[in-house]
């Protein structure tokens, strides 16, 4: 006689749905964690995506700079009283806490008692008080680089909250580690082109190919080499996962890894043939506008006013980089239908100016984002444009949306 496979009980049927759902989420956030390059936007968008997972009140990314110190250096869910707070304990010292142990054994650490946790050490003054925690390591080719930890989920955490938080760190891990590599990249490239009026082009187009040929050896030594590590590591879950929603959740993750990949080996090869490209701030910012017209739900339009010219590499890249985080914002945030990116350029100046149809931003946040730990996107923006010179001014227009407009004094 066979015996005829009966259905789960209602509540197991719904935690497995529950579980799928979150690994189908999961996928999602980091396939779109994968693509960011900026530290600060990888940093916010892993935070919202760490206490959706856990359903948690609050969490913070800590980095560790020095190997005595945690660097909080993003937080979601918690608004201090004072700017002064973070003066005082953005830097966590790092020795046998809840947090602590996370970095010194490399482990993740659940506590759901904290008041009775021999290892919690207290909360400074003006802190939330923790009912429950977890926190996972951040590891990048073994090495600990910092830690994810989320805390106060109402009836405390699970393995299986620890499983999925430490799955999404390794890729969290990866996408700072590629940031920080960008930025160093920017930064240097950005270094050797200040030399150009010291030096002639022959020499300058020779630094320029060794540098690229640096980075290159850096891409396939380093990030090439992690990627190959999670594709190891995704076929050794593929192999042992147990029923079809978790293996095809899997084989999704493996096909993202091999993408990955590929994408380091393009790139890899781009920068070693010395396939540079310099289009200047117009076109790059047209081919920015049809990235993200035709790749989302939000049409983007780019209007172009005055005399053409070219502006000094700095002040094109900041405007770029502007642009692309004002859009990502309001792709994210906005819920707007339609974005227009404006360039004039007038005699003494040059006015960026992006401006939405969505809902805007409330009062509060356009006077208070600065001293927020959060709104990572316009600090980011205002850095950007006093960096080169500029003014920013964000406000509402009549019908709701953001305008986000920028003004850079320039002659010639």
């Amino acid at each position: 006689m066979v015996a005829v496979p009966q259905p789960l009980p209602p509540v197991e049927a719904s935690e497995s749905r529950h579980w799928q759902e979150q690994l189908e989420s999961l996928y999602a956030i980091s396939v779109e964690i994968a693509g960011l390059h900026q530290l600060d936007t990888v940093m916010d968008r892993a935070l919202d995506a760490c206490l959706d997972l856990t359903e948690s009140q609050f969490g913070f990314v800590g980095l560790v700079d020095d190997p005595r110190f945690l660097d909080v250096a993003a937080i979601k869910g918690f608004q201090p009283d004072s700017p002064a707070f973070w003066e005082h304990f953005r830097r966590i010292p790092i020795r046998r806490t809840i947090f602590g142990v996370v970095i010194l054994d490399g482990r993740p650490n659940i506590s759901n008692d904290i008041e009775n946790d021999p290892q919690q050490v207290g909360v400074p003054r003006g802190h939330p008080p923790l009912h429950t925690f977890l926190g996972v390591p951040l590891q990048v080719r073994e090495k600990t680089i910092g830690m994810i930890g989320v805390a106060n989920r109402v009836g405390g955490y699970v393995a299986d909250h620890e499983r999925l938080l430490a799955t999404f760190a390794n890729q969290v891990a990866v996408a700072i580690d590629n940031a920080r590599l960008y930025e160093e990249q920017r930064s240097m490239i950005a270094a050797l082109q200040s030399l150009h009026a010291r030096l002639d082009a022959v020499a300058m187009q020779g630094m320029i190919q060794k540098e690229r040929n640096r980075i290159a050896e850096e891409l396939h030594d380093r990030v090439a080499q992690i990627m190959f590590s999670i594709g190891i590591g995704v076929t050794w879950c593929l192999e042992r996962a147990e029923d079809d929603e978790q293996r095809q959740a899997l084989e999704r993750m493996h096909e993202l890894s091999a993408r990955g990949a590929e994408e380091i080996r393009t790139a890899v090869y781009d920068l070693a043939s010395g396939d540079m490209r310099s289009n200047g701030l117009v076109e790059e910012l047209r081919e920015t506008v049809t990235a993200f017209d035709t790749t989302s739900d939000l049409r983007v339009d780019l209007v172009v006013a005055g005399r053409v010219r070219s502006l000094p590499v700095g002040v094109e890249e900041a405007l770029h980089r502007i642009v692309i985080e004002a859009l990502t914002n309001v792709q994210r945030h906005s819920g707007a239908d339609v974005a227009i990116v404006s360039l004039q350029y007038e005699p003494e100046a040059v006015t960026l100016v992006v401006q939405d149809d969505g809902c805007g931003v409330r009062e509060p946040i356009l006077t208070g984002y600065r001293s927020d730990p959060g709104h990572f996107g316009l600090k980011g923006i205002e850095r950007r444009a006093i960096a080169i010179g500029g003014t920013l001014r964000l406000h509402n227009s009549d019908d709701g949306g953001l305008i986000v407009r920028v003004v850079v004094p320039v002659t010639g």
